[in-house]
């Protein structure tokens, strides 16, 4: 078996009131209106292989497969209040 190590970073522009806070659960979650949001990756998947390529999640059986392998995910939740505008 090989060990394959994804990076994945993202930056969203989100409203004021949208906020991270700490879930019962323990993790970190982006806190909007009542809901709790969490980071996951969810892998897609294409028979295609041309520019416009459909993408999905749709094969349970592979997409299962997938997140079995998975042994480790860390999501970190990071508010940059210096991009806020006056």
């Amino acid at each position: 078996m090989k060990k394959l190590t994804i990076h994945l970073h993202a930056e969203l522009e989100i409203p004021d009131d949208w906020e991270i806070v700490e879930h019962q659960s323990g993790i970190q979650a982006l806190k909007i209106g009542d809901r709790f949001i969490d980071f996951d990756i969810v892998p897609l998947a294409t028979q295609e292989d041309d520019m416009d390529a459909t993408w999905t999640d749709e094969d349970e059986e592979l997409t299962n497969e997938i997140l079995m392998a998975v042994t480790g995910l860390d999501a970190t939740l990071e508010i940059d209040r210096s991009a806020d505008t006056v």
